[in-house]
Parts: structure tokens; sequence; C-alpha cells
């Protein structure tokens, strides 16, 4: 008698062994369908920023100073692929100015100087935009994406993805991104130094049809350590452009 109750005792237990592994794999399994692919929405979070693989837009930026327009200026982007972007300064008193990136490395003509000057894609380019707000609009390509946690934005439900920057010309350190759980369309970002210092936020306002395709039409960048400043950029006339190579030659003799 002994022996039969052991042995219904002992299949008893490895059956509730069984069921609690597979209620543990079942779980993970889950856990992990759950969690969004970071990396994917990412790079389609991309697309509402960068609508070809090569393109022209203009960008207007307009910066404020509590709450008064302080300054204007306009920019036409030439973009192809990743690594090459071409910014033409149209403002007037910045006539004659242009911005080359290529890869990790950006430089400045300016019509008083014989060669080009070196910069980086965090110094300013107008108000709180800095170079590479412009230059460097494929987040994919400098920074890894972790999940981390759902959170609604006024009425949009989003995922928060972490961004860590995997190339040493990417413009910020760290990005906390809000991306909208249905379609991935970029809401909100808070930019971070390599201190750790929480310096900028933006929000993207609005989107409008360009070519056939929805894409960012304005967003507003917020200085987080002067308060009272902030800058509005508008995006028009986007639109897939044939870019031949000479015009990113970094050499070029006849940019003024």
């Amino acid at each position: 008698m002994s022996k039969s109750v052991s042995k219904v005792d002992c299949t008893l237990r490895t059956f509730l062994l069984l069921v609690t592994v597979l209620f543990l794999i079942t779980w993970a399994v889950a856990a992990h369908a759950a969690t969004p692919d970071a990396d994917a929405l990412l790079k389609h979070s991309d697309t509402y920023r960068n609508g070809w693989p090569a393109y022209t837009l203009r960008v207007k930026i307009t910066n404020f100073e509590s709450g008064k327009s302080d300054e204007e200026s306009l920019y036409e982007v030439s973009q192809k692929g990743t690594d090459k972007t071409y910014v033409e300064f149209l403002s007037p008193r910045d006539k004659g100015r242009h911005l080359l990136m290529l890869g990790d490395d950006m430089w400045i003509y300016l019509p008083d100087t014989s060669r080009p000057v070196r910069i980086t894609p965090l110094e300013r380019l107008s108000g709180d935009a800095s170079n590479g707000d412009i230059a460097r609009t494929n987040y994919a390509v400098d920074y890894s994406a972790t999940y981390v946690r759902d959170e609604k934005v006024g009425t949009e439900n989003c995922y928060v993805l972490n961004l860590t920057a995997k190339r040493k010309g990417a413009t910020y350190q760290r990005i906390l991104y809000w991306v909208r759980v249905e379609d991935a369309r970029p809401v909100r970002a808070e930019f971070y130094l390599t201190s750790g210092k929480h310096i900028k936020s933006a929000t993207f306002d609005e989107y409008a049809f360009f070519g056939g395709k929805m894409l960012l039409r304005r967003l507003t960048l917020y200085d987080e350590i002067r308060r009272d400043s902030n800058s509005v950029l508008e995006y028009s006339n986007s639109a897939p452009r044939d870019l031949p190579d000479k015009l990113f030659y970094q050499g070029r003799s006849d940019r003024f």
C-alpha cells in the first residue's frame, strides 16, 4: 500500500512540475511577444522625417524668447542616404553660408574664409536648434533603442524608447523618445548630454502629406536650461530629388 501511495505521490509531483515548467515557458514567451521591437519602431519612426532615399526640403526656424518672436532663419536641406547632408542658408544675413555633413564629419562654409570650418552636431545652428537637429535625422543609424514602458501623452497611447548613442557623430548621448503605439509616429523627445544633463525637449506638433507621404510638418524645441527659450521648426517643400554626389564633395570650390 505504501509503495502504491509513494508511486502516486511521485507521479503527482512530476505532473505538477511539468505544469509549472510549461506555465513559466508560456509566460516567458507571452511576455517576450508583448514587448515591442524597439529598434524596428525607431526605424519606422524615422520615415516620418526622411521620406525618400534622396530628397530636399525647406526648414524655417523661428526663435522665441519669453514668448516673443526673436528671429527667423530659412534653410534648404538636401539629404542623400543616411550619411550625406548639405544645408544652404537662405536668409539674407546668412547669405553664402553652407553646412556639409559626411558620415560623422561636419563642416560649415563661410563666405569670408578660404577653408571650411569643422563643427560638431551639438553646436547651435539657430536658437535652440543645433546643427544635428537639421542634418542628422536618421535616429536608427545613430542610436540603439530599448523599450522602457507604455505611457499616454495627451490622448496618444505611446511607447517610450530609450535611445543610446552608438556613433561618435550622434548629436546627443541619450534620447528618451515617445512614439505612437499605432504607427510609431514621433510625439515627443528629451535630449541628454554624456553627463546625463537634460538640455532640451521636443514636441512633434504637426504632420502633413508631402509627395504622398505623411511627414513631419512642425517641431518645437524647448531649452531646459533657459526655460524661457524655444524654437519652432516648420518643414515645407519636401520632395524626392536625384541629388548628384558632387553636391556633397567636401573639396568643392564653388560653394559661394
